[in-house]
Parts: structure tokens; C-alpha cells; sequence
């Protein structure tokens, strides 16, 4: 019976790679939304800027627009960081599922190994009883 230790190890590496990409997504998505609440808080403050001189606030709608689209470009991209989190997600829990298979497999031949050596050794064991017991 071959051994499964290599599957088991090859699996193990990708559910650690997966697990590392799903860190990343999940860095990435924490840089947006920390990107899109600086947003948030500079608006009021260029308001107050705006308001305080003529030219300031006539160049404002222009700011606020800008302020609209890259919210917009934000969201846009949190979303396409969310939709690969699911996918990445389930390609996880399939090789949780294979990994998992793999150290049963192993499991029940290592199981299988030592109850052949156990018998093995039993069989001596009686052989030598009987080998004593006949001498007699």
C-alpha cells in the first residue's frame, strides 16, 4: 500500500496558499474601506475650506465631483475584492475537503500497517509458544 504523506503535504501547501491569498484579499479590502472613510472625513473639512474665500468655494462643485467618482471607484472595487474573497472561498473549503481526505487516507493506512506488524508479531509470538510447548 503506498503512502499518502506527499498528497497530504501537496495539499497542505495549497491550503496554505490559499489561506495567503485570502489574507491579501482581506488586506486589500481594509486598505479601500480605510481609503473610502479618509474620503469621508475630508469633505467636511474642505467645506469649511471652501466656504472661507470666494475661490474656494467656486472651485468646490469641482472637488465634490471628484470626491463622487472616486467614491464610486471605491465601491466599484470593493466589490470586485468581495466577489473574489467568495470565490477564493470556496476553492478553500474544496481543498479543506481534499486535504482532509488525504490525512484519512493516510490515518487509516498507517492504521492498517500497524495492525499487519501487531498480527506479525502475534504470529511469532504464538510460533515460539507452540515451538516451547512442543519441546515439552
Amino acid at each position: 500500500m503506498r503512502s499518502f504523506a506527499s498528497l497530504v503535504k501537496l495539499a497542505r501547501f495549497k491550503v496554505e496558499e490559499l489561506q495567503r491569498q485570502m489574507a491579501m484579499l482581506d488586506d486589500a479590502r481594509a486598505h479601500l474601506e480605510g481609503r473610502a472613510a479618509d474620503l469621508e472625513r475630508s469633505v467636511p473639512e474642505e467645506q469649511v475650506a471652501a466656504n472661507a474665500t470666494k475661490e474656494g468655494y467656486l472651485a468646490y462643485g469641482s472637488y465634490a465631483q471628484a470626491v463622487i467618482v472616486r467614491k464610486e471607484n471605491l465601491k466599484t472595487s470593493m466589490i470586485e475584492v468581495d466577489a473574489q474573497v467568495a470565490a477564493l472561498r470556496v476553492q478553500l473549503e474544496d481543498a479543506f475537503r481534499e486535504l482532509k481526505k488525504f490525512e484519512l487516507m493516510e490515518e487509516r493506512r498507517l492504521k492498517q500497517l500497524a495492525a499487519a506488524k501487531a498480527k506479525s508479531e502475534q504470529d511469532e509470538l504464538d510460533e515460539m509458544a507452540g515451538v516451547r510447548t512442543a519441546r515439552r
